[in-house]
């Protein structure tokens, strides 16, 4: 065999690179998100995404491993949004580490949770209840301060536009995987709302505004095969324009529950005003 043929051979033969271990997810967790996707699967027949917030890494129980917290409320099931929630309260699940395993300990509905440091152990604190955990249950514990908030830059960048053709039509600036948002009369009664990807989308796609303690989630539309633009419902077309309108702050946006950034609202009322006059009342 020449030394050619016996590299070649060595290299075929030698073991794959070994990557890098990653911790794997406890079983718990595993659990859930079957739990979600099959009930997702029954309500739309699609799979849920689960935005970055779905699962929190947290010191609950301080033996030097992980503890988690999932919060619902940041995954999005296509066709069925808001199906697992009761109004503004998602499930939240807490599983904290036991000697030799891990343990589902807490399942509640809650406006969100926050995860806050504690003299030696992260504190959950629901609305206004601070909840320790002192190895067998949750307690309540003083309020820990929250943590300080660096004030928020003026955004600056480009401002909101009016256009003149085809319709008066007010347009955002680009944001993230969003080309843009267009707002519009299409007749005397009908607002629409539209948005533009930079790249391609699933038929369906939800869209997140977030602002001043606004939440407001709209689902959005392929208008058709022939347009790369996404439509708001007649319902959801309203309520897109009256928050945008309204907005006194940078507007946080998400798409299927992917953070996009802060859109700015430079000129944004103004331009609103102007395209949506003649169809809808913005106060």
């Amino acid at each position: 065999m020449g030394f050619r043929a016996f590299l070649l051979a060595a290299l075929l033969l030698a073991p794959p690179a070994l990557a890098q271990p990653t911790p794997a997810e406890p079983a718990e967790i595993g659990q859930i998100r079957r739990e979600l996707s099959a009930g997702c699967r029954a309500r739309s027949g699609q799979a849920p995404s689960f935005g970055p917030n779905f699962l929190r890494l947290a010191n609950l129980t301080p033996d030097g491993r992980p503890d988690y917290v999932v919060d619902v409320s940041a995954m999005t099931c296509p066709g069925a949004t808001g199906a697992f929630c009761r109004g503004r309260e998602c499930p939240v699940h807490v599983i904290v580490s036991f000697p030799g395993g891990y343990r589902r300990v807490l399942e509640r509905f809650a406006e969100g949770v926050d995860i806050r440091p504690g003299a030696d152990r992260d504190v959950l604190v629901f609305g206004h209840e601070a909840l320790a955990w002192d190895g067998n249950l949750f307690a309540a514990v003083p309020m820990p301060p929250a943590p300080a908030v660096a004030a928020t830059p003026v955004a600056t960048g480009p401002a909101w536009r009016l256009e003149a053709s085809p319709r008066a039509t007010a347009a955002s600036p680009p944001l993230g995987m969003v080309r843009g948002l267009n707002l519009y009369c299409d007749g005397p009664l009908n607002p629409v709302a539209e948005a533009a990807f930079m790249g391609p989308m699933p038929p369906r796609v939800d869209i997140t505004l977030e602002t001043g303690g606004q939440r407001l989630q709209v689902s959005f539309l392929r208008h058709s095969p022939l347009e790369a633009l996404w439509r708001a419902d007649v319902h959801g077309a309203p309520e897109v324009a009256r928050l945008l309108a309204q907005a006194a702050t940078p507007v946080e946006l998400a798409v299927d529950g992917m953070p996009q950034g802060a859109l700015g609202m430079g000129g944004a009322e103004a331009a609103l005003r102007q395209a949506l006059g003649r169809c809808l009342r913005l106060r």
